[in-house]
This record gives structure tokens, C-alpha cells and sequence, in this order.
């Protein structure tokens, strides 16, 4: 087996195998029950301990709001010419979506800014979590190109 293969299967099974691990801690382990999770206290932390986890992870998901919010910004604004008549009958909702989507993430935003402000474990904790679940994603993605892609071409038998 070609060694590209095998680190993509290796990636494939790591990526896997922690987003699993990820899941089953805080949706399975404590069965329903997240009452544990209230008895963090973040505010025993040293407020500089806090904030470089926080900050980080708090700019990374204001960026990705903004990025959403950008988009729906752009929609909103944007000026298009008239459809041509035989397609006018369509009902076009993309202005009323962008709408959501803007409200949407400066909502989210807003809260999440207030709960890093706060010291809210969940504030944390949500972002870090869909975080890894798409950096996971990728890999697990990028090793199951690297497995499913031939790594040299056929060879013609004459």
C-alpha cells in the first residue's frame, strides 16, 4: 500500500476517532444531564489564563459571524437588474433570507461577546466545539480524497 494511503486512512481513522471521542463527552457522558458543566467556574481562572483561550477562540468566531453577516450585508444591498419577464412569476425570498442572516449572526455576535465578558463556560465552549468539528471534517475529508484518489496512472499492457 502506497505510504500517501496510509496517512490518509490515518487521518481518516484520527479525525474520526476524536470527533467521536468530542461527541460522546458532552452529549453521552453525562446522559442528558449537563449539570456538571455548571459547576465550572471560570472565574477562578487567572483572568490572564482566561483570555488567551478566550480571545482566540472569541476572534475566530466574531470573524466567521462577520463573514456571515458580510454576506447577508451584500445580498441585502446589492442592486440587480430586472429579471427577464417569462421568469418574474418566481417568488424571490433572497432578501428576506439575507435579512436573517444578518440579524442572525449580529445576535450571535452580540452574545457571544457577552459571554466571553461573563466567563460563560458555554460561550467557550459551543464555538470550540463546532470549531473542531470542521477542522476534523476537513482532515477527515482530505484523508478520504487521499484514499479514494489512485496514486499512480494505469499502465498500458501492450
Amino acid at each position: 500500500m502506497p505510504r500517501a494511503k496510509i496517512w490518509g486512512i490515518i487521518a481518516v481513522l484520527v479525525s474520526a476517532f476524536l470527533f467521536a471521542l468530542s461527541i460522546f463527552s458532552f452529549f453521552i457522558l453525562p446522559e442528558g444531564n449537563f449539570g456538571f458543566f455548571s459547576d465550572v467556574n471560570l472565574m477562578n481562572l487567572h483572568p490572564l489564563t482566561y483570555y488567551s483561550a478566550a480571545v482566540p477562540l472569541g476572534l475566530i468566531s466574531l470573524w466567521v459571524l462577520a463573514t456571515g453577516f458580510w454576506i447577508g450585508w451584500v445580498i441585502l444591498s446589492i442592486k440587480v437588474v430586472p429579471p427577464m419577464p417569462e421568469i418574474v412569476e418566481k417568488k424571490d425570498n433572497s432578501k428576506i433570507k439575507a435579512f436573517f442572516l444578518c440579524l442572525i449572526t449580529a445576535g450571535l455576535a452580540v452574545l457571544l461577546v457577552y459571554g466571553i465578558y461573563v466567563r460563560n463556560f458555554w460561550a467557550l465552549a459551543i464555538p470550540a466545539l463546532v470549531i473542531s468539528a470542521v477542522i476534523l471534517g476537513a482532515v477527515f475529508w482530505v484523508g478520504m480524497a487521499i484514499i479514494t484518489t489512485r496514486a499512480t496512472l494505469p499502465v498500458n499492457k501492450n
